[in-house]
């Protein structure tokens, strides 16, 4: 039979609502009578219903982290366990949960945003994403729950954190400009995702700030952020006779395309790229330029940012919009 509060407080000598207040490390009661009847519960094996006590207190003690929808690429790439990596480690300082939100489609994952955010299981949501006129996030804001967006969304009235893309994309192509490189190709994604779009925006600005002629030609989009579709592209469609280095949006992509030059002995191309974390040294990041996004402290800073955002005494009207350094490494 499962133990219950009742069962702790007659052991403990208290009554039961005693045991809810130091459940819920109510001031009131002393750190004699807590430390107590915490010994109880651990002699016990009793663990408090954390559900129950936050429908009870209206704090669930929990977030909902709101994924982009399910693709290969996004169980693959390493940005988002890093990401994660950070979340969990802030967290964890304030003993709260993750909730994450599930769905195979748009409707199925607005039902779950509304059905989390409503019955109020979650005290607010991180986006692990950034994208244009996204419902999830125009619902969040409707009901006023507390959103931080990783990436940065089009909309200003929002909380985000993110790289400053526009900049890193014009730091990344100015390392190959000086490193000699003067036809320097852009492998994108998609456009309509913003860091893809800012980082084609500062590679441009590089070029033409250098005096490069912008070619459109070499502007290469509508990937999926996998080695194999940097392999396939690298095969198919860039032609490397015309090229001496390329910036690369996705470090998985340029895993793929740096496999298909070290097939075909390819050493005259330069290339730079963008990762979730500082490369160890691998054989094949040393052939690899790139610019560390410290993803980790991205995911913490969404942590703190949303904390802030709960806090009466420090929330405002003002929405907070941070951008994390990035550092970048060269071969």
């Amino acid at each position: 039979m499962a133990i219950t509060i009742r069962d702790v407080a007659k052991r403990a000598g208290v009554a039961p609502s005693t045991v809810s207040r130091v459940i819920a490390d109510n001031p009131s009661i002393s750190d004699k009578t807590k430390n107590k009847v915490r010994a109880v519960m651990k002699e016990m094996n009793y663990f408090p219903n954390i559900y129950a006590q936050g429908l009870a207190s209206a704090h669930s003690k929990t977030f909902g982290l709101v994924l982009p929808l399910a693709t290969d690429a996004f169980y693959q790439n390493p940005f988002f366990p890093t990401i994660l990596r950070g979340i969990n480690f802030e967290m964890a300082k304030h003993d709260y949960s993750i909730l994450l939100s599930v769905g195979l489609n748009e409707d199925q994952r607005r039902k779950h945003i509304e059905k989390i955010v409503n019955g109020k299981q979650v005290e607010g949501l991180i986006f692990l994403y950034a994208s244009k006129k996204d419902p999830l996030l125009r619902f969040a804001q409707k009901v006023n729950c507390p959103a931080v967006v990783i990436g940065s969304p089009d909309n200003t009235k929002v909380h985000f954190v993110d790289n400053d893309n526009e900049l890193i994309g014009y730091q990344a192509t100015k390392s190959l400009i000086q490193q000699g490189c003067n036809r320097i190709a852009y492998v994108g994604g998609d456009m309509n995702q913003f860091f893809i779009a800012d980082r084609h925006k500062g590679y441009k600005r590089a070029l033409e700030s250098a005096g490069i002629i912008y070619d459109p030609s070499l502007i290469y989009n509508n990937i999926n952020f996998l080695p194999s579709d940097g392999y396939e592209l690298a095969q198919n469609k860039i032609d490397f006779s015309q090229i001496d280095g390329l910036v690369i949006s996705d470090e998985l992509v340029a895993e793929g395309i740096r496999n298909y030059l070290d097939t075909q002995d390819i050493q005259d191309v330069h290339l730079i790229t963008f990762s979730a974390y500082r490369q160890g040294n691998t054989q094949s990041m040393n052939k690899t330029s790139y610019v560390n996004l410290n993803s980790h402290i991205i995911g913490s800073r969404a942590v703190d940012i949303l904390f802030e955002a709960l806090d009466p005494d420090q929330a405002s009207t003002r929405f907070i919009h941070e951008y994390v350094d990035a550092d970048l490494h060269t071969t």
